[in-house]
């Protein structure tokens, strides 16, 4: 119930990287990975239309799930 209400409201908690202040405005599309043992960065898309809202569900998410945990 307290994860639906959250989605519903659209708020998005802070201290998650996810407000448009904690982002600096805008959505990164482009992230880099290392790999290997030269730890290479190869560049990986991240389309703001599919990673953005999937974002801010788990953000929302772990906002509940660490405030249901704090009560306990």
């Amino acid at each position: 119930m307290g994860l639906e209400m959250l989605t519903d409201s659209g708020d998005l908690p802070d201290g998650y990287g996810v407000t448009p202040a904690e982002l600096g405005g805008e959505f990164d599309e482009q992230e880099y990975i290392n790999i290997g043992l030269q730890r290479k960065g190869f560049p990986i898309v991240l389309p703001h239309q599919i990673w953005k809202p999937r974002m801010e569900i788990w953000a929302q998410g772990l906002f509940v799930m660490n405030s249901i945990s704090a009560t306990l």
